[in-house]
């Protein structure tokens, strides 16, 4: 498997894979969105992604997969320096603002060091 590759393997598609992770895990909360921490069988790194829309801010599909798209590329650029065996769920807020990657980047990682995920 190369190193920043971004498998199957390495995802939490659907609902009932993700639901443990909200009801087991914790959660730690940041200004751009919520990180919950859970344990999973396998050695590898699995990540979720969910998007949370305000009701006064309807978003359009583009502004969501954007928001999805910069933080599985935090995590494919990350992966190695994060604990094996965990699933990560990334609740994103969204608002009327459109994201950065550096403003993603250093939320998720404010949010990775406080959890204690983080390698070095």
């Amino acid at each position: 498997m190369k190193r920043f590759s971004f498998s199957r393997d390495e995802r939490l598609k659907k609902y009932n894979q993700i639901k443990p992770v909200f009801a087991n895990g914790k959660k730690h909360c940041g200004v751009f969105g919520n990180l919950y921490i859970g344990t999973n069988d396998v050695s590898r790194t699995r990540l979720g992604i969910v998007v949370r829309i305000s009701k006064v801010f309807k978003a359009r599909a583009v502004q969501r997969n954007r928001a999805k798209r910069l933080v599985r590329e935090f995590f494919r650029l990350n992966k190695h320096n994060i604990l094996k065996g965990v699933d990560i769920v990334f609740e994103v807020f969204l608002s009327s603002t459109a994201y950065k990657y550096e403003d993603i980047k250093t939320n998720a990682f404010n949010l990775c060091k406080k959890a204690g995920i983080l390698l070095s």
